[in-house]
């Protein structure tokens, strides 16, 4: 009988490239494994799956964000700067750059003092004129901005803080039904979320082709506790099982703290007219 893949599998081998005859041995050892965790462990698709797949839930999983780095979509709306100073030597600094659905790029750096990750950050705001740029306030992160508040405009109004640590915006959540269900455990958890239905949404997103990139995505597991709200895996629990910090996805993240509107204005050019200005 000849083989004939279902939608799934021809969405897996859309995203990596494979003949039918690789979908139907895939199928095959599938069926043989009995478990595709299993699957993904022992033949990974791609260097940060086989980074990543370590026995764990991810709480993003690896599907979404390949479906995003092979899409290609127009960024409309603000720019919007995510920033992650670094908490240890070896965490990087780093910005995000999203603009409606496409995730423009994520810039990395290591080894960056308060100041100098505060000059980054002005160099990027003015060169790039986001219309806000989040930034997490552990670690670093507070000097950062109290830099960059000391600058004054535009710098003051478009920074604003924002505690990973701190309460949710959204405590509580009301289903379509009606229903009320406790919401996440703090704001990281809370714009993680966020970022993951925006990569599931039915109008899609697009990232950037990076394997590091998905294997941040894809690092942190998740977990409910006694009070059924939702909690993202710490970095500290990451570290111990020898998975680094996702410094690259909470900068993502960091650009759902808040909706933001586009501020961007347009003035009317003031045309002399027989002398009157």
């Amino acid at each position: 009988m000849d083989f004939i893949p279902d939608d799934e599998e021809k969405a897996y081998g859309d995203a990596h490239s494979l003949e039918v005859s690789q979908l139907a041995w895939r199928r095959n050892k599938l069926a043989e494994l009995k478990d595709p965790l299993l699957f993904k462990q022992e033949y990974p698709a791609t260097a940060a799956e086989a980074f990543q797949m370590t026995g764990h839930d991810s709480f993003i999983k690896a599907e979404s964000v390949v479906a995003a780095r092979k899409a290609n979509y127009d960024g409309i709306g603000p720019l919007i700067l995510g920033a992650d100073p670094a908490r240890f030597g070896d965490d990087r600094f780093s910005v995000a750059f999203r603009r409606g659905r496409k995730l423009i790029k994520v810039e990395s750096k290591t080894k960056l003092d308060i100041v100098a990750g505060a000059n980054w950050l002005k160099q990027l705001i003015d060169s790039n004129h986001p219309g806000r740029v989040f930034i997490d306030v552990g670690g670093l992160g507070a000097g950062t901005v109290d830099i960059l508040n000391s600058w004054g405009e535009p710098y003051a109004r478009i920074c604003k803080a924002i505690n990973f640590g701190g309460e949710p915006q959204e405590p509580e959540r009301i289903l379509p039904s009606g229903e009320r269900r406790p919401g996440p455990r703090n704001r990281r958890a809370e714009m993680w979320d966020r970022s993951r239905d925006w990569l599931d949404d039915v109008g899609g997103a697009d990232i950037p082709d990076v394997d590091s990139l998905q294997a941040d995505a894809c690092g942190p597991g998740y977990y409910y506790d006694a009070y059924q709200r939702l909690n993202l895996e710490s970095k500290e629990r990451m570290r111990a099982r020898g998975v680094r910090s996702p410094d690259e996805w909470d900068a993502v993240a960091l650009t759902f703290a808040e909706p933001v509107a586009d501020e961007t204005r347009w003035t009317k050019p003031r045309i002399p007219i027989r002398g009157i200005v």
